[in-house]
């Protein structure tokens, strides 16, 4: 499947998702709703009390948005295999692959932060040294353990989908994943940036018209409207992204089933 069907596809089912939109838009807007209070002014400190408000909120919207990810794409995978939309399982699938998609977020975290300590302090071996040749050195070296830290947490993009799909532990959906984008790297980079862009324009076109229009508004309602706008954008977008890698994923392990059929 080519890179503009999948898309067009993801585009096209998301439309037929507006139950599961409408779940995604009123999380966001709780959320920014939320948050609206906790927001600094400009030239103003945040308090510590402040501060921790906003960082367990955070920690919640977090939390939350792992469930939703997998009550989302448990539902997603149900509409393209049979053609309906069951928002009836949304809980269930959300609590169904709550752990492994929480365990995957932990061992990304955790890969990440390896990865920086370990540039961080080849870079921080060479402060003491002065040398200014060893401090290039070293820092083209950390830039490129960089470059491959952020190689191999793409190669994991899809494991969220071997997770439902193949219904499969963290693990071997890892190692799934890692092929599976190894072998369509190409595709999935533009299927990627693709999505990327179209979610920046249309992100912009909301944005600069809610900006002019909540500029004649009072301070607070204009904070409101942007934040009602920005949930229907993220939460249609969110829906449309991940349509589109679902719909990828599947027609790979669907081309993989008809290839091994073939062979034996």
């Amino acid at each position: 499947m080519g890179v503009m069907e999948v898309i067009k596809k993801g585009f096209g089912t998301a439309s037929k998702s507006l139950g599961l939109i409408l779940i995604l838009i009123v999380f966001n807007l709780i959320f920014n709703l939320a948050s609206i209070p906790l927001a600094m002014t400009s030239g103003t400190a945040a308090t510590p009390q402040v501060s921790a408000l906003a960082l367990i909120l955070s920690l919640v919207f977090i939390l939350v948005s792992i469930f939703l990810q997998g009550a989302s794409l448990g539902l997603i995978r149900d509409l393209l295999k049979a053609g309906k939309l069951e928002l009836g399982k949304f809980a269930g699938y959300g609590l169904k692959y709550y752990l492994r998609l929480l365990g995957l977020g932990l061992l990304i975290v955790l890969i990440i932060a390896i990865i920086a300590i370990v540039a961080a302090l080849l870079i921080a071996a060479t402060i003491p040294l002065k040398n200014t040749v060893v401090t290039v050195i070293m820092s083209i070296i950390a830039l490129v353990i960089g470059a491959i830290g952020l190689y191999w947490i793409f190669l994991l993009l899809l494991t969220p989908y071997a997770i439902i799909c193949d219904e499969i532990g963290i693990i071997e959906a890892m190692k799934k994943s890692t092929r599976t984008v190894r072998r369509s790297i190409g595709k999935v980079l533009l299927i990627l940036a693709m999505l990327i862009l179209i979610s920046l324009g249309i992100g912009f076109l909301f944005g600069f018209g809610t900006g002019l229009l909540s500029a004649a508004l009072p301070v607070r309602v204009g904070q409101i409207l942007i934040g009602v706008v920005n949930s229907i954008v993220n939460g249609y977008l969110g829906v449309v992204m991940m349509v589109s890698f679902m719909v990828f994923y599947l027609g790979l392990v669907a081309k993989e089933k008809t290839s091994a059929e073939k062979v034996f």
